[in-house]
């Protein structure tokens, strides 16, 4: 089939090199503009114009992909089927309906489940066991389309966010292939939504990073893994007075004997080669790995030694 392929982040890369190598034709490939980057501000390419460029791909970046110039082009390029995977702007309906077989989009979980832009992160914050891939035709309502295949994986206990939308992209590569391969010949079997079993999986912003010490140990843990890498989460050290902000990148849940012991959460009350216990409300966590603000990713143990920390000085 003719394809355009509209994505953005390295999350779409691999559903763009499964493409590329199978039978089917890129017409053209549609992705963001190139944003600042670094201290300096260096514009630099998404992911995958990175990619489509190398493959001899032709890359168009609106900054609105429903501009009427752009859709008078995709017309022109006249797709049997638009896959769509991690872009980051909305759609207009006109594009959706545009292909012969519509837009096909990959989208990081079991939906209905966690319909969103951050499916991932919700998952690992929220503690599931299982996520997954499903492909749908797109509508007007987000993520709320008719389903063509879904694939589910188990998430490890101690995965991060980042870890599992490495495993999550590459199933969604094999997972979109096998739709348009259904698509072409006429296999396919759409599913409806069941609305009533809908959850949500909102942007997550920088200021939402902050950690709840006044919550159970698993679930910092969980949310400590489901903020990494972005947009982190964070605390800050309370000591002499003064208060500053570290990340914290990862934790361990803590399984010693006085795990129930009560402390004030946010409490450090043990420093060692293992990490920085911290006390929850129910339980401790260790934290394992932080990055200051402002400087490089180190140890737990590091950080405690370079910053002189004791017990029953403060996270909060």
């Amino acid at each position: 089939m003719n394809v355009v392929f509209i994505g953005t982040p390295e999350f779409a890369v691999p559903s763009l090199k499964c493409l590329s190598e199978s039978k089917h034709n890129i017409l053209a490939v549609v992705t963001q503009t190139d944003k600042p980057k670094g201290r300096k501000g260096k514009p630099c390419a998404p992911p995958v114009k990175s990619v489509a460029i190398d493959a001899g791909f032709h890359v168009i970046q609106p900054d609105d992909v429903n501009d009427n110039l752009i859709i008078e082009k995709l017309k022109g390029l006249n797709p049997d089927v638009i896959a769509v995977v991690a872009f980051g702007q909305k759609i207009s309906s006109e594009i959706l309906n545009l292909p012969k077989y519509r837009c096909v989009n990959v989208h990081a979980s079991l939906l209905p489940k966690y319909r969103g832009a951050a499916p991932i992160n919700w998952a690992v914050i929220n503690g599931e066991e299982e996520s997954g891939i499903t492909t749908i035709i797109m509508s007007e309502k987000m993520d709320a389309g008719e389903m063509i295949v879904q694939k589910s994986l188990t998430i490890d206990l101690e995965e991060t966010a980042g870890e599992l939308g490495d495993r999550l992209s590459r199933l969604g590569a094999e997972t979109l292939l096998e739709s348009l391969m259904q698509i072409e010949t006429g296999s396919v079997k759409y599913t409806q939504q069941d609305e009533e079993l809908v959850s949500l999986a909102p942007k997550i912003k920088k200021e939402d990073g902050l950690i709840n010490w006044n919550q159970d140990e698993k679930e910092i843990h969980d949310f400590v893994r489901g903020m990494n890498p972005r947009p982190s989460a964070y605390t800050s050290l309370i000591r002499n007075n003064s208060k500053e902000r570290i990340i914290i990148l990862k934790t361990e849940r803590d399984n010693s004997p006085d795990a129930g012991t009560v402390n004030v959460p946010g409490t450090i009350t043990d420093i060692s080669n293992r990490g920085i216990k911290t006390a929850a409300r129910n339980g401790s966590v260790w934290i394992k790995e932080v990055k200051p603000e402002g400087k490089r990713m180190m140890s737990a143990t590091a950080f405690s030694r370079g910053h002189d920390l004791k017990v029953n000085y403060l996270f909060q």
